[in-house]
C-alpha cells in the first residue's frame, strides 16, 4: 500500500493498475497478493491465457509490504503503530 514512504492514493489516479491493462486490451486479473493460493491460480490462468492467446496478460497483485521497503527506508515514519499492528495481526 505503499511505494516506499508515498501511500499509493498518492501514486496514481484511480484503483490500482487494472484497469491500465484493460485499457490496452491486454488479459488482466487482479488477486490478492497476501493470499498464495490465489496469487498461484491467477498465475495458471494468467499462463493459460498467454498460451492460448499468444499475447501479454497482467496480474495486479494487491499487497501490503509489513517490512521497510529498503535498508535506506525506515516504514515506521510514515506508518503509524496502530497501522502496523493492525496488518501483523492479519498476517499470522
Amino acid at each position: 500500500m505503499y511505494a516506499i514512504s508515498t501511500p499509493i492514493d498518492d501514486q496514481y489516479a484511480g484503483d490500482g493498475i487494472a484497469v491500465r491493462g484493460i485499457s490496452y486490451g491486454m488479459p488482466t486479473i487482479r488477486v490478492d497478493g497476501n493470499d498464495i493460493f490465489a496469487i498461484f491460480a491467477a498465475t495458471q490462468k494468467a499462463r493459460a491465457m498467454i498460451l492460448e492467446q499468444k499475447r501479454p496478460a497482467l496480474i495486479e497483485a494487491i499487497t501490503y509490504r509489513v517490512g521497510d521497503h529498503s535498508t535506506s527506508d525506515f516504514s515506521a515514519a510514515y506508518r503509524n503503530d496502530e497501522e502496523m499492528k493492525k496488518w501483523k495481526e492479519l498476517l499470522k
